[in-house]
């Protein structure tokens, strides 16, 4: 049934309620041109009904369901019977900065179960929220997903209220480019003192891009289009050449790249002024509770794709790099010689090294400036397609996350079906989402002594799993050789320096 209306800053707006849970979907916080800046959507006056997800973000594969004058749009889940202000989960979603949007995150599970509420958002993709223009002439188009996403908290921020949330109480939260822009997010002044804790799911090893990188980006698909004399034009360019141009560019560019990925939050000096693990280290962020989570086979994906993903290559070069080949070699054969029956050691390598090491080293620089952090991996194998063939490769843990136990759920942008869970799926994801909603609401996902805190010297490492467990981080031949290169490279750099 339809809900009462509910004022907004925008106007008055109508949703559903369903087995006690209100849904209000497609809320407009923000329209915005082409590669100009988010701004409040225009008013109305009479009850507008928010019972259907917004339009996508104009994206590969979704361009004739997307609207781009009108994708910025958040969705609202909370409980029908909440007697006080709720804590709020804003979540970021993923899909490496060109592809995803809210509609692929039910709520209705999570809000219920809080009790909480859940919100979910759209953000432009690709060109139209990543391609840095402003030195060419387009003053304002730079890292406009972070802006819309800026745009967005503070809509929850000023609202929220009215839909049984606290607004004191929001945890920013984000799985993998969705966890880069949280992490990014968290540390921007503009977002100081909007959210108290943070969550991000398999954050790419590098989380910034570099102004120069963008602006190489950005020449390119203005040469590709033709339109590197009058950049102007490219506003006017219809989405599928805009989006053909940038498919080709991002195949040419991605192995030149840090990370594999063309796009992601730009280092630009304004709207991020700063590199936001340097913001973590310095402390200015103590406050602010984290977890940090990953799963254990986060590269089977990428090396089972066609053809394998240019992250695999990239990641394998920046070892090489930095400990020669000598040392990639030795890193190679001790993972050989300690891999389980079931693991590859090439994978779980490049696993360590593009996900769980720059995690647990964001961990450690929060730590040292004196905040509170968790650290946690996903180990279980989901009865569900990817992961039921691949593990608990990226993206099990989201999965498992957004359940509606005793299901998965349908997943229309990346059209992925659900289906039914196991009793073993049942177990872990009940895990799962009690965490992230006991942090949610208190800033501690489990009982302290059966998950205690990321310290110096124990790093302890929540296993999300049958049977929950906790792993030193610190420990295992592993972790030695890491250490041992990293040792002999930081006194090479010092002999080099000595001269």
């Amino acid at each position: 049934m339809l809900t009462n209306a509910v004022p907004t800053t925008s106007g008055p707006i109508v949703g559903a309620e369903q087995a006690g849970v209100r849904a209000f979907k497609g809320v407009p916080f923000a329209i915005a041109p082409r590669f100009a800046k988010a701004t409040p959507p225009p008013g109305w006056t009479e009850p507008r009904q928010c019972t259907d997800y917004g339009a996508y973000a104009p994206q590969p594969g979704h361009l004739d369901h997307a609207d781009e004058a009108s994708c910025l749009s958040l969705n609202i889940w909370t409980p029908a019977a909440a007697d006080r202000p709720l804590p709020v989960l804003f979540f970021v979603h993923g899909g490496a900065f060109v592809t995803g949007g809210g509609a692929d995150y039910d709520g209705g599970f999570l809000a219920a179960h809080g009790p909480a509420v859940i919100v979910t958002i759209n953000y432009r993709l690709g060109p139209l929220g990543f391609l840095q223009l402003h030195r060419h002439g387009l003053d304002e188009a730079n890292n406009l997903a972070i802006s819309d996403t800026l745009a967005a908290l503070d809509w929850v921020r000023a609202n929220i209220a009215k839909f049984g949330g606290d607004p004191d109480a929001i945890t920013l939260s984000g799985q993998s480019a969705g966890a880069s822009m949280v992490i990014a997010l968290a540390t921007l002044p503009q977002a100081r003192g909007k959210f108290i804790r943070a969550l991000a799911l398999s954050a790419p090893g590098r989380e910034i891009m570099s102004a120069d990188h963008a602006d190489d980006v950005a020449r390119r698909v203005l040469d590709e289009l033709e339109l590197a004399r009058d950049p102007g034009m490219i506003a006017a360019v219809p989405l599928p050449q805009l989006f053909a141009a940038m498919e080709r560019v991002g195949r040419r560019l991605a192995d030149e790249t840090a990370s594999g990925t063309v796009f992601g939050p730009v280092l630009d000096g304004t709207v991020i002024p700063c590199e936001p693990r340097d913001v973590f280290a310095e402390g200015t962020l103590r406050d602010i509770l984290l977890w940090l989570g990953s799963c254990r086979d986060e590269m089977a994906m990428f090396l089972k794709s066609t053809p394998p993903a240019a992250m695999i290559r990239v990641t394998e070069r920046n070892v090489r790099a930095a400990f020669g080949d000598a040392g990639w070699e030795r890193l190679l054969a001790y993972y050989r010689a300690t891999a389980r029956t079931d693991e590859d050691p090439y994978e779980a390598l490049l696993s360590d090294a593009f996900w769980h090491r720059p995690m647990a080293d964001l961990a450690r620089h929060h730590v040292a400036a004196g905040g509170a952090v968790w650290l946690s991996r996903f180990d279980h194998r989901p009865a569900l397609e990817p992961f039921l063939s691949q593990g608990p490769t990226h993206g099990a843990d989201n999965a498992c996350l957004w359940a509606h136990l005793p299901d998965f759920i349908d997943r229309p942008i990346l059209r992925r079906k659900g289906g039914p869970m196991t009793p073993a799926d049942i177990d872990v994801a009940a895990r799962l989402q009690a965490g992230v909603l006991r942090f949610v609401t208190t800033g501690i996902p489990d009982l302290a002594d059966a998950w205690p805190r990321f310290e110096p010297g124990k790093e302890p490492l929540a296993i999300l799993s049958q049977p929950f467990h906790i792993v030193p981080l610190n420990e295992g031949a592993r972790f030695r050789v890491w250490a041992e290169l990293g040792l002999s490279t930081n006194d090479k750099k010092k002999m080099r320096e000595a001269g």
